[in-house]
């Protein structure tokens, strides 16, 4: 069976096509690793690993120029001596299971999955050890990406005008002027626990959200290097799990789209231009004319499960990681998240062509000196 792709799919697959190897290569994966504080059957394991496959279409899904769902699963068990955060995933074969001693580790490619998609499809593993009767899943991802495709076409002209009218005759994120630098990926903390606590209680107190507060930060930041005009435009992804039968689908159930983004504008239009962009999410980006170049910002809330029972056997988080650096950046990447222990930090990274690394150091201080601004 073959199906088309999502729009995440689609637009990983034009990424690919700028980049060889960023999308279909081995290591775009999402990766989980928990700690058991005991021994897991492996038969058992084994068997449950097998049965989720059967239950999840996309788990057997090799993405070509479509969908192809190939009619048996095409992963077993790994029994190794250790477990690393990253492993390379196949396209031809999108998820693996390996077990060390008291490690398991899960990695998806990300073409198939999104971070829900991670912690489901543990979760659901947990469940079928503990009980192979478990109940079969409510939805497959070809229902989310079928529906997908009939809102687009319903939503296509309301959604172009918008579009249009946001993006196609905005002003790009502006640069600043080429200074071809060293790639870069890093990581920094941006505030502290403390820190983030209050600029949390300030934004209750704005009736705004996280990704609002950092947006006009970033906004407010990046203004002294950047040219004339009163937008900047950003590449970002949606979650799109709006309807209660996509809460639990396994799949990537996320838009890749634009925020445009008012310069020197207070919460409230900030917020208005996020729910406008989230709202036409689902139209496909490349027709929406992004300005080249545009960066890269996600927000990523922390949401890591308290933890797993395999039978008797508890499973606690150890590790999570999204998709390796290769080596193939884009223009700039902004990932902002918070810690395990309440810390926001971000991964910044980029070839170095426009924005530098020292120039996107100073760009960090200027966002950290707007969020503890009073």
């Amino acid at each position: 069976m073959i199906l088309p792709t999502s729009l995440w799919q689609t637009f990983a697959l034009h990424l690919d096509s700028q980049r060889p190897g960023f999308a279909r290569g081995p290591w775009f994966t999402m990766n989980a690793v928990l700690e058991l504080d005991g021994a897991l059957d492996h038969s058992a394991l084994a068997t449950a690993f097998d049965e989720l496959q059967r239950r999840h279409d996309v788990l057997r899904t090799e993405i070509t120029d479509g969908q192809l769902v190939h009619p048996q699963p095409t992963a077993e068990l790994e029994l190794v001596d250790a477990v690393e955060t990253h492993a390379e995933v196949p396209l031809a074969a999108p998820v693996r299971l390996r077990l060390a001693g008291n490690r398991l580790a899960l990695h998806l490619h990300h073409m198939i999955a999104d971070p829900v998609t991670l912690w489901t499809t543990l979760d659901e593993l947990a469940r079928l050890y503990s009980d192979p009767d478990t109940p079969p899943p409510a939805a497959q991802y070809a229902d989310y990406t079928l529906n997908e495709a009939a809102l687009v076409e319903q939503q296509r002209g309301p959604a172009s005008d918008w579009w249009q009218a946001r993006i196609a005759n905005a002003k790009p994120c502006p640069q600043p002027p080429a200074q071809p630098a060293k790639q870069f990926a890093y990581r920094e903390q941006l505030l502290s626990s403390t820190e983030l606590a209050a600029v949390d209680q300030r934004t209750l107190r704005q009736r705004s959200t996280p990704l609002v507060t950092l947006l006009a930060a970033l906004a407010t930041g990046m203004t002294p290097y950047v040219g004339t005009g009163d937008t900047l435009v950003f590449n970002t992804l949606f979650s799109k799990r709006d309807r209660p039968q996509w809460q639990r689908v396994l799949g990537p159930c996320i838009v890749p789209s634009a925020l445009a983004i008012p310069l020197e504008a207070d919460i409230p239009a900030v917020r208005d231009a996020v729910v406008g962009c989230s709202r036409y999410a689902r139209f496909p980006v490349l027709e929406a004319q992004v300005p080249a170049r545009s960066p890269f910002f996600e927000y990523v809330p922390q949401a890591w499960p308290s933890g797993y029972d395999f039978g008797p056997v508890r499973a606690e988080v150890a590790a999570v990681a999204g998709p390796k650096d290769t080596g193939l950046a884009d223009i700039l990447g902004i990932r902002l998240r918070p810690t395990m222990d309440n810390a926001l930090t971000g991964h910044f990274s980029g070839d170095g062509t426009d924005w530098t690394e020292p120039l996107v150091s100073q760009l960090c201080a200027g966002v950290r000196n707007h969020l503890l601004a009073e």
